[in-house]
């Protein structure tokens, strides 16, 4: 299936982590053009190199900082003047830890809350009036499964995660009529060193190894395996496209059927 994304003008924050990365790779396996928003530039040039080479017919790294609202319009302004007006905004930053929820400090909370809620916050705040001008855009924010089914020790992020599927239900409500669809990408689990580092963590709670953890977490899996980067890449690909036509304001979970509530 064309996906309809040859020649898209596309913005992506949090490229340089796990999630932002494989659905940069995605989209510039479907012809996109790429603007790389984040803090370090020179972490984004190899990720740049290696999307050309997949077919991207531009990338461009964009400097800027998601903490400070001046740095974000500064680097959404530029991406737009780099590529053209943007269609697409996917924003994949930030990722929260958990602990137990009374040794979680006022800083902490701070920090979590800033590293995905706030930074989203300001990316919205940045690129919606471009796409509301032009009557045409899609914003996909990929949030995770804690925001509606929240565990007891990673609640900051799943704070955070509700906050922004409060926006995407809202916010589309709002971008409707000028032709600007929201949605939201809820992934559980995905095979990574933070997953890992996780199982190692619950295994030390808890006792047994964390192959046993991990074991223990997928008998509650329907599919019994955890999701890998590309699996997640492919819906942020279709979910930012054309195709996903007459959907906005909703969210979609990729969990493996971890979650039985419908």
């Amino acid at each position: 299936m064309d996906l309809e994304l040859r020649d898209k003008n596309v913005l992506i924050t949090g490229a340089s982590g796990m999630l932002g990365a494989a659905a940069a790779r995605a989209l510039a396996a479907e012809g996109a053009r790429l603007a790389l928003f984040g803090r370090d530039p020179t972490k984004l040039e190899p990720l740049a190199a290696e999307l050309r080479g997949l077919g991207a017919p531009q990338v461009a790294v964009i400097p800027g900082d998601l903490a400070d609202a001046a740095s974000t319009d500064a680097a959404v302004a530029q991406a737009a003047a780099t590529l053209g007006p943007l269609d697409v905004l996917v924003a994949a930053a930030g990722a929260a830890q958990g602990g137990l929820f009374w040794e979680i400090d006022d800083a902490a909370w701070r920090r979590h809350l800033e590293a995905k809620l706030f930074g989203t916050i300001r990316v919205l705040r940045a690129v919606a009036p471009r796409m509301v001008e032009r009557r045409s855009g899609r914003i996909l924010l990929i949030v995770g499964n804690s925001a509606k089914y929240p565990e007891p020790r990673m609640i900051p992020g799943a704070v955070a995660n509700s906050g922004l599927l409060a926006i995407v239900r809202a916010l589309a409500e709002e971008l409707g009529p000028h032709g600007v669809v929201i949605n939201a990408l809820n992934p559980g689990p995905v095979r990574s060193s933070r997953w890992d580092a996780q199982m190692r963590a619950i295994a030390e709670r808890e006792g047994g190894t964390a192959a046993e953890a991990e074991e223990r977490f997928l008998s509650k899996a329907a599919l019994r395996r955890i999701a890998t980067p590309e699996e997640v890449a492919a819906h942020v690909a279709f979910l930012a496209s054309p195709r996903a036509a007459h959907l906005t304001g909703t969210s979609v979970t990729i969990d493996g059927g971890t979650v039985k509530t419908p």
